[in-house]
């Protein structure tokens, strides 16, 4: 994994902690990437192909049970391996696979997201739109359709996928049209800002092909093999796997998520008829299609490998690591700034809650409510820049946030980068930092300093990495400078020099 725009982000402002920022940035970013994990859940060894092991357990379908020991199939019984997927990490997952299977592999298509490399040779790829499902999408979700229904008996089928699959898999039910998706998605995310899981909880009832595919695979007698990259975190606890309950996945709960939110008499009328009907094949998986079917699934990437990738680089810095949280999401980006900045401010202040020199590492997604704004920006972008007034004039704290999958928001970078030098800049540049965060205008000022974190699009999704750098807590002589520029009044300087 590279940062491609390194000497730039090196050429102003905090250099020396920038350079630890981005050290530790590029060894989380490396670490979540799915392709070694999916390598090794995979094996060929005497005619047998081997499907996970101890570090990758076979987790049963449709539950939290594991299984320790790995799937055995003896590849003379085998007659067809597909490989299909669709999602932001499932062209890498996919990419493994045909890496270990080769010319074993029958046929495959997967769905990434445009901008993406062409990683796959054998395995078709069809680049697709995200977060706006487009008709490039449709096609290819046809072409899994069809594959998943082909398989039979003596078939294997490897799923990839992630998170983005949601938008890259759309396969619209029947008589619903991709416009009328499209305009439920944008008054249920622009309009009313409903929450991602309601959201979604919508979103998987009006597509045939989403969380539905033992109901094609397995039907015909077909073995399901899902490899999945998970946007949280996950722990084997007891033998069990932890994990948030579901959300509901029915036609009447998407009903009612759509009239909460006041979308219900805006829905094109398709949409409505369409779970009004409720019609049994195109909804929830049902009992009999999933009960005893040879259906199997594999975690091989999730957000504890970004940040503990992070953690791990920090501490051969020799800076003291600490991750403070792994699922920060749901809250605005801006809130979360806030916070962030002042808990910097407290490290370089007070050496409370860590003694600096100190990382502290968030997971997660923010929000941003975007409302009548005409700004570009993403939520990684706006948090940093929203955290830049209140680290305004310290010369020891970096904060800089990016999302795992390399594109922030409806930008090709990732996010950005701020220090206590980047106020100061921006009005030498003439840039209202405060105005233009009320315009959600984060990418052009942070292009303007020369901020942004590049990397392309990188092939996984686990969330976003967001660190605080602070370098030292301040001396007598750090603070009686503090004090000059009016960053510390007088009764703070005599509180933290006694």
């Amino acid at each position: 994994m590279t940062i491609n725009n390194v000497k730039t982000l090196l050429s102003h402002g905090n250099v020396a902690g920038r350079k630890i920022v981005l050290e530790i940035l590029k060894a989380g970013f490396t670490a979540a990437d799915p392709y070694e994990n999916t390598k090794k859940l995979l094996r060929i060894k005497d005619e047998k192909l081997f499907v996970g092991n101890t570090n990758f357990p076979v987790e049963q379908p449709r539950g939290n049970a594991i299984q320790w020991d790995p799937l055995v199939f003896e590849l003379s019984d085998v007659k067809n391996i597909y490989v299909v997927g669709g999602g932001k990490a499932a062209q890498r997952m996919a990419y493994a696979v045909e890496d270990v299977l080769g010319d074993l592999i029958t046929e495959g298509q997967v769905n990434a997201k445009k901008g993406e490399p062409k990683w796959c040779k054998r395995i078709n790829v069809t680049f697709a739109g995200h977060p706006i499902p487009d008709e490039d999408g449709v096609e290819g979700a046809k072409r899994i359709l069809e594959i998943e229904k082909k398989a039979k008996n003596g078939d294997i089928v490897f799923f990839c996928e992630s998170g983005g699959g949601t938008a890259l898999l759309t396969l619209p039910g029947p008589g619903i049209t991709l416009e009328n998706l499209n305009e439920v998605n944008r008054q249920l995310y622009l309009v009313h800002r409903t929450s991602l899981g309601n959201a979604n909880s919508v979103r998987w009832m009006l597509v045939d092909l989403r969380m539905r595919h033992e109901r094609y695979v397995c039907k015909n007698g077909a073995t399901l093999i899902t490899i999945h990259t998970d946007e949280g975190s996950q722990v084997i606890k007891f033998g069990m796997l932890t994990r948030p309950l579901r959300r509901d996945r029915s036609y009447q709960y998407a009903i009612d998520v759509l009239k909460t939110a006041k979308v219900w008499d805006k829905a094109p009328q398709p949409v409505k008829s369409y779970l009004l009907k409720a019609d049994p094949r195109y909804g929830p998986l049902r009992p009999e299609e999933v009960k005893g079917k040879p259906s199997y699934h594999f975690r091989v990437m999730g957000s504890e490998y970004l940040l503990e990738g992070a953690r791990q680089k920090a501490e051969e810095l020799g800076v003291e690591a600490n991750i403070f949280a792994s699922s920060v999401n749901g809250l605005e980006a801006r809130d979360v700034a806030g916070v962030m900045a002042y808990l910097a401010r407290e490290i370089e202040l007070h050496g409370k809650p860590f003694k600096p020199p100190c990382v502290v590492i968030f997971g997660g997604e923010a929000d941003v409510t975007v409302g009548p704004a005409t700004g570009m920006g993403g939520r990684n972008q706006e948090f940093v820049l929203s955290s830049a007034p209140m680290i305004a004039g310290s010369e020891n704290i970096v904060i800089a946030s990016a999302d795992s999958d390399g594109t922030d928001g409806p930008t090709y970078v990732a996010g950005g980068l701020v220090d206590g030098y980047t106020m100061a800049r921006a009005q030498n540049a003439g840039v209202d930092v405060f105005e233009e965060l009320a315009n959600h205008n984060s990418y052009q000022v942070l292009e303007t300093l020369g901020d942004h974190i590049v990397t392309g699009a990188r092939g996984t999704n686990v969330r976003d990495l967001r660190i605080i750098y602070v370098a030292n807590r301040l001396s007598k002589e750090d603070l009686i400078r503090y004090m000059s520029r009016g960053l510390l009044n007088s009764s703070s300087f005599h509180a933290l020099t006694k």
